[in-house]
């Protein structure tokens, strides 16, 4: 199977390249060298729409070879202008040199001035021809979406599960053996009735496809009685987590941002039951304070209650491990 392109990398060298675009000395260098300023100021658009999808991009190239085969198009397209711009970085270096040891006589001006126009015109050229190249891969219809996992989800869990299973290829093993672990008949642990199950690897490996497809199994739905799904991402607060889970569980809208309103609505609709929740994609930030407010609420369901996290960070899945074993997502060879 193809590698899986590494989104965490790829955004990385795109937040670089913005970084270096908007840099005073670069722009100088470009206005010295009478380079076209608008090519640069139309890249960092372009850049910055591309970027704003790579999150969608991740999720979605497991199972859409045509997301996967733009993701290693674009990636070709940011190692092109790395390349180009390195180019652009080693030529004011050569310019500052010479500017501060060479004479000032006509034969020197002569040379420099015919070197400039000869770089000014190929930059302007690889400068067009890369915007043409990122402008086809921002064009395409691939139904991206923008922020998609700075995002809180709202609303019915199921309407964003993936019902194919054989969407998540390679990943029986994983699956059959989380879903024994969402299905045991346990007895609590130290006193904790419920078992927590985190899915942790890199981004692009299907944590949160292969969590959809076990929240979404025929014999999951028929133990649980309360299920309910949030996306976390990077923005672990504690009200809009509550409030997140409680209108997934409830399938109902809920205006209040009183925590404590909310907590307790979410206790009693978790009072008793055995209860499946899904934390998707949860990131450092205040975990740590955020769970521990958590856990109480948690308590209250019956023995054999479960929640699935899916992370990259394995401290995370540690903070919040119980009785249960951390799941590691391995690369499919």
């Amino acid at each position: 199977m193809a590698t899986v392109v590494g989104e965490a990398l790829l955004s990385a060298s795109v937040k670089l390249l913005l970084q270096k675009m908007v840099s005073s000395e670069f722009i100088d260098f470009f206005w010295s060298m009478k380079l076209d300023v608008a090519l640069l100021e139309k890249l960092k658009i372009t850049l910055l729409s591309l970027q704003a999808v790579l999150n969608d991009a991740e999720e979605k190239q497991i199972t859409n070879p045509a997301v996967k085969e733009w993701l290693n198009m674009l990636q070709d397209a940011v190692f092109e202008a790395e390349d180009l711009f390195d180019e652009i970085n080693t030529e004011s270096l050569r310019c500052k040199v010479e500017a501060e040891y060479e004479t000032q006589s006509a034969k020197v001006l002569k040379k420099l001035s015919s070197r400039f126009k000869r770089f000014n015109r190929k930059m302007n050229s690889k400068l067009q021809k890369l915007l043409e190249r990122l402008e086809h891969l921002r064009n395409q219809n691939l139904g991206l979406k923008e922020g998609v996992s700075n995002s809180v989800w709202h609303g019915t869990p199921t309407s964003s599960v993936v019902g194919d299973e054989s969407a998540i290829y390679g990943r029986d093993d994983d699956k059959k053996k989380l879903k024994e672990f969402l299905l045991a008949e346990d007895v609590s642990d130290c006193g904790r009735k419920i078992g927590v199950i985190s899915i942790v690897g890199m981004g692009g490996l299907g944590k949160t496809t292969l969590a959809k497809i076990l929240y979404n199994d025929h014999d999951v739905k028929q133990k649980f009685e309360v299920r309910g799904w949030a996306h976390i991402s990077k923005d672990f607060d504690v009200v809009i987590v509550t409030k997140t889970i409680l209108e997934s569980v409830t399938s109902k809208r809920n205006d209040t941002d009183d925590l404590n309103i909310l907590q307790v609505k979410l206790q009693q609709c978790l009072s008793n039951t055995k209860f499946l929740l899904v934390l998707d994609d949860i990131w450092y930030g205040n975990y740590v304070d955020c769970w521990n407010n958590l856990a109480d609420i948690f308590s209250v369901g019956e023995i054999g209650s479960r929640i699935i996290i899916t992370t990259r960070n394995e401290r995370v899945a540690a903070t919040m491990q119980t009785f249960l074993p951390i799941h590691k997502l391995e690369p499919l060879q």
